[in-house]
C-alpha cells in the first residue's frame, strides 16, 4: 500500500495541472508541486488546516466544501480568490466528490493557473485602451460605447438573455426591452445594434420619452420644415438622423397617447412626414423601445397603446433585476473597481470580503446603476492602503445592509493579532455567560475540546465572575 501511495504522489506531482484534495472536515490532505508554484504557499501551513484558514473564502464560496454538501462535481468553474497573505490568483479548474461504499470519502479540485494569461490579456487590454482611447465612438463613429461582449455576466439568468440578444440583433424586427430602473436596457440596446452588421455601420440614436415635453417630442422625432410654425426652421428629426441605423425610444410608455398613435402609423406605413411639410420620406432605421415597467402593465394602465404595443414587441427581452442575479455581483463590483481606479488614479488592491458577502446579500433596488455608483463613491474616498473598507462606503447604503460589517475605528498597537485575540475573547465570554459558565456546555457550543476552551480562558484571562449572594 505505501508503495502504491508513492506511486500516486509522484504521478501527481508530474502533471501540469494543480491539485488539492480535502477530508470531511475540509481539511486539505493533498497539495500536489504544481498548485505549490502556482499559489506560491508552503505545504506545512496548508496540509492539515481548513480550506477556510488557507483561503479568503467561506463555506459557502468554497467549490470543494459545495462538493461535499451537493455530492455533485463542478465542472471548469473560473475563479479569481486571494490566498491568506492576500495573494490574488486567477484559476479554472474542476472539483469532483470521491465515494466509497455509497459514501462520499473525499473532494478533489484539479486547476490550472491562468494568472499569467490573465495578467497579459489586461496588459493588452490596457494597450488597446490607450490606442482608441477607451471609446467605442471614436472607433466607429455610431454613437454608441456598449457591445454585447462588454456586459459582466455568468449567471444563467442573463447568459440566456445575451443569447437571446444576439438572435434579435441578426432579424430586422422591433424590439422591446424592458427591466427595473438601473438594470442595463440602453447597454442592450447599443449591443443590439453593434451586433448586426448592417445597422452598426450606421448611427444610433436614443431619445428619452419622459425628458421631453411633448410639443418638442414631435418635432424632434419628426423634424420640420421651415414656416411651419412661429420660428420653425429646416430640421432634421430623429427618424431621418437614425438613417439605416437604430433609433432608441427609451421609456416608451411616457410618450403622450396622441404621439403613439402617430408612431404606429410611421412603424405601419415605413414613412413619415416633417411637421410641416407634404413630402413623405422612407423610415428606413430600426425601432427598439424601452420601459422600466412590465409592458402588460403600461398597457392595462393605459400608457402604451395596446396596437403600438404590438408593433413594438415583435421581440420582447426581459433584462432581470441584480437581486435575480446575485453571482454576477462580485464580478460587477471587480469590473467597477478596475475601471473606476483608472478613471480616478487610485491604487485599489482589494475589497473587504465581508462587504462583497453583504452586497451579495443586499437587494440592489437601483440595480447595476446603484452598485456602480457606490463603487465610484468609494474608490473616491480610499485611502493609500488601497483596500476598500466599510468606511469608504456611503452610511446610508451601509445602514440598508442586511450582515453586520466589522468595522474597527482604530486597531490595537499589535495590530491584527490583537483583533482577533479580543474577538476570540468577547466570543467565549459570551457563550459562556450563555450556558451559565457551564466549561463542557460551552466547548460544545464552541466546537472545540473542554481542555482547549480551558487553555484559551487562561490564555485571554477569563475567570467567572464572583456572585454575591
Amino acid at each position: 500500500m505505501e508503495k502504491e501511495n508513492h506511486c500516486y504522489c509522484t504521478v501527481l506531482n508530474s502533471i501540469n495541472e494543480g491539485v488539492i484534495m480535502t477530508n470531511s472536515k475540509g481539511c486539505v490532505t493533498l497539495y500536489n508541486k504544481q498548485i505549490q508554484k502556482f499559489e506560491g504557499l508552503d505545504p506545512a501551513n496548508v496540509i492539515g488546516r481548513h480550506l477556510t484558514e488557507v483561503y479568503n473564502i467561506t463555506e459557502e464560496t468554497s467549490d470543494q466544501l459545495s462538493v461535499w454538501k451537493s455530492k455533485k462535481p463542478i465542472i471548469d468553474r473560473y475563479q479569481k480568490f486571494l490566498t491568506a497573505d492576500n495573494k490574488e490568483l486567477n484559476s479554472i479548474g474542476s472539483t469532483y466528490p470521491v465515494f466509497k461504499n455509497g459514501e462520499i470519502v473525499a473532494a478533489f479540485t484539479i486547476c490550472r493557473n491562468l494568472t499569467k494569461i490573465h495578467e497579459l490579456l489586461n496588459k493588452t487590454m490596457q494597450a488597446q485602451e490607450k490606442s482608441t482611447e477607451n471609446t467605442l465612438v471614436e472607433d466607429l463613429g455610431n454613437n454608441t460605447r456598449f457591445q454585447l461582449n462588454d456586459i459582466v455576466a455568468k449567471s444563467d439568468v442573463m447568459l440566456e438573455l445575451l443569447e437571446k440578444a444576439r438572435k434579435a440583433a441578426l432579424v430586422d424586427a422591433t424590439v422591446l426591452v424592458w427591466g427595473e430602473t438601473g438594470t442595463g436596457k440602453e447597454l442592450v440596446v447599443q449591443g443590439i445594434h453593434n451586433e448586426n452588421p448592417l445597422t452598426r455601420k450606421n448611427p444610433f440614436v436614443a431619445v428619452n420619452c419622459a425628458a421631453i415635453p411633448e410639443s418638442l417630442l414631435e418635432s424632434l422625432l419628426f423634424g420640420t420644415t421651415k414656416g411651419s410654425f412661429t420660428g420653425s426652421v429646416e430640421s432634421t428629426g430623429l427618424f431621418e438622423q437614425a438613417g439605416k441605423g437604430t433609433l432608441y425610444l427609451d421609456e416608451i410608455n411616457s410618450m403622450p397617447l396622441n404621439l403613439q398613435a402617430k408612431l404606429l402609423r410611421v412603424l405601419q406605413e415605413k414613412k413619415f412626414r416633417k411637421l410641416g411639410g407634404k413630402e413623405e420620406l422612407p423610415m428606413q432605421c430600426r425601432i427598439t423601445s424601452s420601459t422600466n415597467v412590465d409592458p402588460a402593465e403600461c398597457v392595462a394602465t393605459n400608457t402604451l397603446r395596446k396596437d403600438l404595443y404590438y408593433r413594438l414587441s415583435v421581440l420582447v427581452l426581459e433584462i432581470p433585476p441584480l437581486v435575480k442575479r446575485r453571482e454576477d455581483i462580485p464580478l460587477l463590483i471587480n469590473h467597477f473597481i478596475n475601471s473606476l481606479s483608472a478613471k480616478y488614479g487610485k491604487r485599489v488592491n482589494r475589497i473587504s470580503f465581508d462587504l462583497v458577502s453583504a452586497f451579495c446579500d443586499y437587494t440592489w433596488p437601483g440595480n447595476v446603476r446603484e452598485l456602480e455608483h457606490s463603487i465610484e463613491s468609494a474608490v473616491s474616498m480610499i485611502d493609500e492602503e488601497g483596500i476598500l473598507l466599510p468606511e469608504h462606503f456611503p452610511s446610508n447604503l451601509l445602514g440598508k445592509l442586511e450582515k453586520p460589517l466589522f468595522v474597527p475605528s482604530k486597531l490595537p498597537p499589535n495590530g491584527l493579532s490583537g483583533v482577533l485575540s479580543q474577538t476570540e475573547k468577547e466570543t467565549i465570554c459570551q457563550v459562556l455567560e450563555e450556558c451559565g459558565w457551564n466549561i463542557s456546555e460551552s466547548a460544545r457550543v464552541l466546537k472545540i475540546g473542554r481542555t482547549n476552551l480551558q487553555y484559551r480562558m487562561k490564555k485571554n484571562g477569563i475567570k467567572q465572575p464572583l456572585i454575591i449572594k
